[in-house]
């Protein structure tokens, strides 16, 4: 298959997934008079997952040559990472915990704690921490693990068979890792089997080792005919599956009375395994083939709201939804909008030319 350029709609896809994220955390039936709606609505956090396999697909497909031992790309690729990350995951987490020093959440030797547990990423491996601060950034620590590591799984995970022992190497570790936290429990640090499957990159492996995979038929690597006879079809079985997904992880959080899927094996391998084989279908179909969705995601204003995904990822359940909710009402579609206008003013304002002054300040010239 001839290599593709990566094209606008998988930037208008994040818009989709960040929103039905949003609708998750702030679902608004009632679970006794819509008991269905709301149960449907509060499995939306798996749409976490089209990020994870997008992540593993761009990173491979941008920087899927970078080697530790080529320095300079190397320096390059991790200004390219932290300009993107941190400095206003830095700067809303700073925030944050200086607003809860000043209305008094905490106290100062706990506000100090969990303030270098976020800043740090730590928290995304512990049960007690993870949902601190700015709650959803415990998925940084899974995304930057993959930052970190992606050179050396690149190098070392280069065709099929070398990727499918990557990924079961990762689980390994992570068995290893749990296993050795529960002889020396310490502040619900790897704290369960479960724990690590969902919330660390030890069991989330599976879904930036699928986009890994799209990288490698887009790239020519592996020429899969099965998914390329697919044709357009591709994006209907993708979606097929992820309707599938999100009804299956329904069914798992009534038959175990939970409040998520996730909290029992069925759940995760619905949510780590059969959702990143869906999306990947979708991708591989947004990139090859035309469809009325990819045109829509595709418009410029998919992809300027798709850009300002981080932002809005970030902000959507921080101090800015509380002074919403104070100063402008709690309707949900009034809350939805003000925090795509908001986000995406933090976007054009804030993020993006932190980003830009980071790389013009440390990008190295190749020699």
């Amino acid at each position: 298959m001839k290599e593709k350029k990566i094209i606008p709609a998988l930037t208008g896809i994040r818009a989709i997934c960040v929103y039905l994220i949003f609708f998750y955390h702030l679902n608004s039936f009632d679970p006794i008079l819509h008991p269905n709606l709301y149960l449907i609505l509060n499995q939306f956090y798996t749409f976490l997952t089209f990020f994870f396999v997008l992540s593993g697909f761009l990173i491979y497909h941008r920087y899927g040559d970078v080697r530790y031992s080529d320095k300079t790309k190397i320096h390059n690729y991790f200004v390219s990472r932290i300009s993107r990350v941190f400095p206003i995951l830095l700067l809303l987490i700073t925030l944050t915990f200086l607003l809860a020093l000043y209305h008094g959440y905490y106290d100062k030797k706990e506000t100090l704690l969990l303030y270098l547990l976020n800043i740090s990423l730590l928290k995304g491996f512990s049960s007690n921490y993870f949902l601190s601060g700015i709650g959803p950034s415990w998925s940084m620590s899974v995304e930057e693990l993959f930052y970190l590591l992606s050179p050396i799984l690149f190098l070392y995970g280069n065709n099929i068979k070398s990727l499918i022992i990557t990924i079961l190497i990762f689980y390994g570790l992570g068995i290893v890792i749990t296993y050795s936290f529960s002889l020396f429990p310490n502040a619900g640090f790897f704290n369960s089997y479960i724990f690590t499957a969902y919330h660390t990159f030890f069991g989330r492996i599976f879904e930036f080792a699928c986009g890994i995979f799209l990288g490698f038929l887009v790239k020519g690597f592996y020429p899969n005919h099965i998914i390329h006879r697919l044709g357009k079809k591709s994006l209907h079985i993708g979606i097929f599956i992820i309707v599938i997904s999100v009804f299956l992880l329904s069914l798992i959080t009534k038959k175990y009375q939970i409040q998520h899927a996730v909290e029992v094996w069925p759940g995760v391998a619905v949510n780590n395994i059969l959702m990143p084989v869906g999306i990947t279908f979708i991708f591989y179909s947004l990139i090859y083939h035309n469809s009325i969705l990819r045109n829509f995601l595709s418009s410029k204003i998919m992809v300027q709201l798709g850009n300002a995904t981080y932002s809005f990822y970030l902000l959507h359940t921080t101090f800015l939804l509380s002074y919403i909710y104070k100063f402008i009402g709690r309707n949900i579609a009034v809350t939805f909008i003000t925090m795509i206008i908001v986000s995406y003013i933090f976007y054009r304002l804030v993020e993006q030319p932190a980003a830009v002054f980071i790389k013009k300040r440390f990008y190295k010239k190749k020699g």
